[in-house]
């Protein structure tokens, strides 16, 4: 399946079909709720000063996913991906992941790093970093409460300019204290 990146524009009626049409596993909220998502885009959370989002496009012009990065204007953005339940396990969100940093690291060209967090349990995601370059970073124990009140383990993940470029992943040393 090909896909291509569109972005966001104002088509609020659009990404409030997309979020409620499916249940999103791995996030705070599985099933977010309209009102919710107008007042988010009203509060200038999918558009607006270092925030971006972009379509993920099959096609058959069929929007299969979504990526919105934030954070653009301070040298360190996240972001965040969803791609419909239909349309998992094709290697879409590695192929979305690499366009974004990509597309990140060619426009705006003052980012260091890309920073992305994921829940332990949330497997594919993490092999989506691991494909892409990302290194893990960080591990927050009880660090990701979900509306129902379940608490998982977060998962932390970086790529570097430096190591995007020269197309390595640089790992982190994780026993650089001594007692």
């Amino acid at each position: 399946m090909k896909i291509r990146f569109e972005e966001f524009k104002d088509e609020i009626d659009t990404l409030v079909e997309f979020l409620t049409s499916d249940t999103w596993e791995f996030y705070g909220t599985p099933n977010p709720n309209p009102d919710r998502i107008r007042a988010a885009y009203n509060n200038k959370y999918y558009t607006g000063e270092g925030i971006k989002t972009f379509w993920i496009v099959s096609d058959d012009d069929k929007r299969v996913g979504m990526l919105r990065v934030y954070d653009l204007d301070d040298g360190a953005p996240l972001f965040d991906i969803r791609i419909l339940s239909s349309h998992k396990g094709r290697g879409l969100g590695t192929r979305a992941v690499n366009w974004l940093v990509d597309y990140i690291f060619n426009q705006y060209t003052n980012t260091d790093r890309i920073e992305g967090n994921t829940r332990q349990d949330n497997y594919a995601m993490r092999c989506v970093f691991h494909k892409c370059g990302f290194a893990k970073e960080a591990h927050y124990r009880k660090g990701w409460v979900c509306r129902n009140g379940d608490v998982y383990d977060s998962v932390g993940y970086g790529i570097t300019k430096e190591d995007w470029q020269n197309g390595k992943t640089t790992p982190v040393n994780w026993n650089d204290f001594k007692v």
